[in-house]
């Protein structure tokens, strides 16, 4: 199978390098989802009882308040000014080391670390591919028509995968 740098560095149009990316990516999002559970679980072990305290004295009463007239409501206040656009994800890739590297909406790019795990074991043969246009491959994503909205008969490179 290609890595993301194969891809991105081959000669494919930059549709086809999309549709491999999509590909790839499909296969190692559950891998890194399971990774980030596992990480989300991690605790420390169960710390010794302390000894208990002495109760503290009981405090003084206060005195009770006096009960007020319910005023008049006031005018409503005018609207206040938009608040400043939030910044979201923009992007995501594998670097080539294996690290996920986040891109957000304000331009700030983020190395979160390694995500990718061990290589697993070989997977059971896959159903027979659907043939393409003129003895071409193609890139289907949805499993639909070759005409689908997921790119359906854009011609890739698969470099002899």
């Amino acid at each position: 199978m290609m890595d993301i740098k194969q891809i991105l560095l081959s000669d494919a149009s930059t549709d086809a390098k999309l549709s491999a990316l999509a590909i790839l990516l499909d296969k190692k999002l559950p891998k890194l989802e399971t990774h980030v559970q596992e990480v989300q679980k991690l605790q420390g072990p169960q710390g010794e009882k302390g000894d208990k305290g002495d109760q503290g004295s009981q405090g003084e009463r206060g005195a009770d308040g006096i009960n007020g007239k319910d005023g008049v409501d006031g005018k409503d206040g005018s609207d206040g000014k938009d608040g400043e656009d939030g910044v979201s994800i923009v992007s995501t890739k594998i670097d080539f080391d294996g690290s996920l590297i986040v891109t957000f909406s304000d331009g700030k790019v983020i190395n979160v670390g390694d995500v990718v795990g061990e290589k697993g074991e070989r997977g059971p043969q896959g159903a027979a591919g659907v043939s393409g246009v003129n003895g071409e491959a193609f890139a289907n994503l949805d499993g639909g028509a070759p005409n689908s909205v997921y790119g359906g008969t854009t011609p890739i490179d698969a470099g002899g995968i």
